[in-house]
């Protein structure tokens, strides 16, 4: 029974999911649950915010997608770790890993996020893109590291499948709930693309 905890808690360690663990042992996610947790392993999603998860080759991914000179794909990343599929938790302990994966966007949005993201790039301001968890769901498009932590960066801009009523319900929302974990979101429209150098003077004067 050791043996077998000892392996369950590495490949946990290692990225896996309950589930797939689960699957491999042929048993019961909730089993799996219970033996990380006699084992003092602390899951996943109660270390998210401390980016204490443990996962191995994560500085071999940041290298390998920086040298590429392109956005990457997420199963890119994985074959290079000879994995079929990239574990989230690559991203909680290296959000950084973010900015070089091609995302999905609204078209009619995409022309900013990647002027955003190119901005970003060349100010030396590393940033997580379509951030999803810091605001238990709900995504801003550049959530902001380092020195700029407090800080996100919302386009405000209405997609087109939005209608207006639900896209100031969204920013309501998302305000709500950045103000409850401490984060401040700078949200720019098409007329802050015409200068985004002057957004550096505003984030400068917002950070920490």
């Amino acid at each position: 029974m050791e043996m077998k905890a000892a392996a369950i808690i590495s490949a946990y360690k290692k990225g896996q999911s309950i589930n797939s663990i689960a699957k491999t042992f042929k048993t019961y996610p909730t089993s799996i649950k219970r033996i990380l947790e006699k084992n003092e392993i602390e899951l996943r999603h109660d270390s998210r915010k401390k980016g204490e998860v443990y996962v191995e080759d994560g500085e071999k991914l940041l290298e390998w997608a920086k040298a590429q000179d392109r956005l990457v794909t997420k199963s890119e990343l994985a074959k290079v770790i000879k994995k079929s599929r990239l574990s989230p938790s690559y991203f909680i302990k290296y959000p950084e890993l973010g900015q070089y994966v091609e995302t999905r966007t609204q078209k009619s949005l995409k022309i900013y996020t990647n002027e955003l993201y190119d901005w970003l790039k060349k100010n030396n301001i590393p940033y997580k893109p379509n951030d999803r968890s810091t605001l238990e769901g709900l995504a801003v498009d550049a959530l902001l590291l380092g020195e700029y932590s407090n800080l996100a960066i919302q386009i405000s801009e209405k997609p087109t499948y939005v209608s207006k009523k639900q896209h100031e319900i969204n920013i309501k929302q998302k305000l709500k709930r950045a103000e409850k974990v401490g984060i401040r979101i700078v949200f720019l429209n098409k007329d802050h693309f015409e200068n985004l150098d002057d957004v550096k003077l505003l984030l400068d004067s917002l950070k920490k």
